[in-house]
């Protein structure tokens, strides 16, 4: 099926989505949301300039796509662990070490996300040589306001430190076995597929989830999308020693869709929604070793948790 065809009779609206409790420090309205004639809706960023359904279709049509697809989780719960770290922590890599003995554990069906905030992942001003890389996510004002939101949010105390599909406040590292074995034999309210789409001329994904609700409930629920990177060599301080070398994994490099997502439908079991993001990468990250993370969690900031969830590498492995 041609693209063109694909996104006949296509209807323009601008996304909009309300936040209740803390601030979203990344501004709400995502750009152009497309409802395309077989269901899905497409929401590209702003800097992109689409006027029109014309506009977007003839980009997806006229460029080159590789595809990768995340896990089957029709029958399994996935689980993301958020982890709270910064480069100047002595003890944060023993919660990444942690992490990479877990996913040894539980495999795809734990996603480990890492987010550099507060004071140990500030950088060093310039003139300095080592801890000079900003891993934080920024917001409008330019600082470490998305990693607040958080920290906020979940209550980080201390570091390291991680909340087990956003359930209750964070915990130490010693504490997240047992709370990913907590949920582990759940059965999931709903199966997610991710696909994701890579142009490498122009260094743009297109992330789609596509959500079938299996089990009926009452609560309303949000879609988040993050990108992560692995594989960031840099420095770290290591108990006392600072190591230029450290492997830095799992980094939240991008939210790419407001730090409380958007807004689902109404849950109704059988019901399916399709949601595609387009969205650019900086040109510094390397690509083969990015993942787009997407899950759905309560839209109440009083519970917060992350009932399903998906990753895939942009480029397949």
């Amino acid at each position: 099926m041609r693209i063109n065809t694909f996104f006949s009779g296509l209807t323009l609206a601008i996304l909009f989505i309300g936040c209740d409790k803390i601030s979203d420090p990344i501004p709400r309205d995502l750009g152009t949301s497309i409802n395309a004639g077989d269901g899905v809706e497409i929401i590209a960023e702003p800097a992109f300039g689409f006027t029109d359904s014309t506009s977007i279709a003839q980009f997806i049509d006229t460029n080159t796509w590789k595809t990768s697809i995340g896990a089957d989780n029709s029958t399994r719960r996935f689980i993301v662990l958020e982890e709270f770290t910064g480069h100047k922590c002595t003890s944060c890599p023993k919660g990444t070490r942690e992490i990479v003995r877990l996913q040894g554990v539980f495999g795809e069906q734990l996603i480990p996300v890492g987010i550099h905030a507060g004071q140990f992942a500030r950088p060093n001003g310039p003139g300095s040589f080592m801890y000079t890389t900003d891993f934080r996510i920024k917001g409008e004002g330019g600082n470490d306001d998305v990693g607040k939101a958080y920290s906020d949010l979940f209550v980080v105390d201390g570091y390291p430190r991680g909340v087990v599909s956003r359930i209750g406040r964070v915990e130490p590292e010693t504490a997240w076995e047992s709370s990913i074995q907590n949920l582990l034999a759940d059965l999931p309210l709903a199966k997610m597929g991710l696909t994701n789409y890579y142009d490498s001329i122009n260094n743009v994904v297109r992330s789609q989830v596509d959500i079938e609700w299996l089990l009926p409930t009452t609560e309303q629920y949000s879609l988040q999308f993050y990108a992560i990177e692995g594989k960031i060599i840099d420095w770290q301080l290591d108990g006392a020693f600072d190591n230029p070398n450290y492997e830095h994994k799992f980094v939240l490099r991008k939210i790419v869709n407001g730090v409380f997502g958007k807004t689902l439908e109404t849950p109704v079991v059988g019901a399916e929604q399709k949601i595609q993001y387009i969205f650019n990468l900086d040109d510094n990250w390397e690509t083969k070793n990015m993942e787009i993370v997407a899950f759905i969690f309560n839209r109440d900031q009083a519970i917060n948790e992350t009932i399903q969830a998906n990753s895939a590498f942009i480029l397949q492995k």
